[in-house]
């Protein structure tokens, strides 16, 4: 697979192609993905694995986490990523009620600067 940048992949690879991007063999990203190292999702026989996944697994990023022990609802989480507030979750749900908390917890926390 020729590609310069990340944006060239597309948004969810097979097994092959995330192989051919990792340069592995292709049954040794099936085995990563049977133990649950590289996240996927099973189609019929095929895995299938996002380019954030693959992206994740390269630059050795913690995985998100995949729900709350308690409510059992999914857990966003929050990177500061150079000043860019990236929200990574998984599967993808309705947060707004999350950004709104986030934002508010981030203009508490700069007014108490500014206080100080």
């Amino acid at each position: 697979m020729n590609v310069s940048h990340w944006s060239d992949l597309p948004l969810v690879l097979t097994s092959k192609q995330a192989a051919a991007v990792l340069q592995l063999k292709p049954r040794t990203v099936a085995h990563m993905l049977d133990r649950g190292d590289l996240q996927g999702i099973k189609i019929g026989k095929e895995w299938r694995v996002s380019r954030a996944e693959v992206m994740r697994f390269v630059l050795g990023l913690p995985r998100v986490a995949k729900e709350d022990p308690v409510t059992n609802e999914p857990v966003p989480v929050v990177v500061d990523e150079g000043g860019i507030l990236v929200v990574q979750t998984e599967p993808l749900g309705d947060l707004t009620e999350f950004i709104d908390q986030e934002r508010e917890r981030r203009i508490l926390a700069l007014l108490d600067q500014v206080v100080a």
